[in-house]
């Protein structure tokens, strides 16, 4: 019709927003069928080339393989005299015919039960993390995640950036999963960045947000609940970006506001969450959070035959990297007033790392 808006003129290759500068990371060919269909994650470490502080605006990660993505996080560290750049590194963990993680031997991990003998771990569930719960020590510099259904960041609604200090490296963790055809990916990251400093400061939280070393879906459990996720508010804030993530057992996701005077309101519920649709959901209008206030994240798996996506529910399911293991990954993200410490803004369920 003549009143149509005018179509949409997109960035050229193929980018949703056009970048004021594009890092590269380096090509991957993804084996068509790898042992026990496994390929581990994989960190890269590639320069960014910052000579001075840089505030950005927004990121988009572009794999040029979507089929063969499972994730692409990345973050940006401090540059290290060790560093080794324009090298994949990953650890070949020790894996069943299933290609689910097992326990390292001689090493027994137990779960509670009912009866109080304990249930002994295998998968990544066993092999444990610093169980420590404590301020994020690495908000600032965790920027973004591709998971189908996402791609971009942009903070420039919100007048944030993330600060880049001059001379950091570019840190990517990847993740691929083989579809039987060879796929040869590289990963672009474009990047707008400001022309001053802006008066807030964008932090995303990542991360698992359970105990890998006690969480287990039973077999056949149809609504499994794991202990809900609380963050604390360690300073005032705004909250307005939110992100499920979880493998292809997770059936639903909601945060709940609690105020340090008991309210509590449903900022997020996803119902009906679907691995393919990973989306990132931002609020019309931003919520103020003030210092104490507590975000609170739940959830539930579907392990049973009414999953359509479910690879084998006559198992029992641990917290691990790949797609048949599962995650419980409550992504949002906030801006505080850039003179807060970065890592003195959210006390979080657990240490954080890109979980994906």
């Amino acid at each position: 019709p003549n009143d149509a808006p005018p179509p949409v003129q997109w960035p050229e290759n193929g980018w949703t927003t056009k970048p004021d500068l594009v890092l590269k990371g380096i090509p991957y060919t993804v084996s068509p069928a790898p042992n026990k269909n496994v390929i581990e994650w994989m960190t890269l470490v590639t320069p960014t080339g910052f000579t001075k502080d840089t505030w950005i605006t927004s990121v988009e990660i572009k794999p040029s393989e979507l089929a063969v993505t499972h994730h692409i996080c990345v973050s940006f560290v401090p540059h290290r005299p060790d560093a080794v750049y324009n090298t994949f590194l990953w650890v070949d963990k020790q894996r069943d015919d299933t290609g689910a993680e097992v326990a390292p031997s001689g090493r027994k991990i137990l779960a509670p039960t009912a009866d109080g003998k304990g249930q002994q771990l295998t998968g990544r569930a066993a092999e444990g993390v610093n169980p420590n719960t404590g301020t994020t020590s690495n908000a600032e510099q965790n920027i973004s995640c591709y998971v189908p259904g996402r791609s971009l960041s942009d903070f420039r609604p919100y007048h944030a950036a993330l600060l880049v200090p001059s001379g950091y490296d570019v840190s990517w963790n990847l993740h691929y999963t083989p579809n039987g055809a060879a796929a040869t990916d590289l990963p672009e990251v474009g990047l707008t960045i400001a022309r001053e400093s802006p008066p807030q400061r964008r932090l995303i939280e990542t991360g698992n947000a359970v105990d890998p070393t006690t969480f287990a879906v039973p077999p056949n459990a149809s609504n499994y609940a794991p202990e809900p996720a609380v963050f604390t508010f360690l300073a005032d804030a705004e909250l307005h970006w939110m992100s499920p993530h979880m493998h292809v057992r997770g059936k639903d996701m909601k945060y709940t506001l609690v105020f340090p005077d008991g309210k509590e309101q449903v900022i997020l519920n996803v119902p009906h969450y679907d691995f393919n649709w990973q989306l990132g959901y931002d609020l019309a209008q931003p919520i103020r959070v003030p210092k104490g206030a507590k975000l609170v994240v739940t959830g539930h798996y579907d392990n049973s035959a009414n999953n359509k996506f479910n690879p084998d529910p006559n198992r029992t399911v641990y917290f691990g990297n790949m797609t048949w293991e599962e995650m419980f990954t409550p992504f949002f993200a906030i801006t505080v007033d850039k003179s807060v410490d970065p890592r003195k803004a959210i006390k979080s369920p657990r240490n954080i790392d890109n979980g994906a």
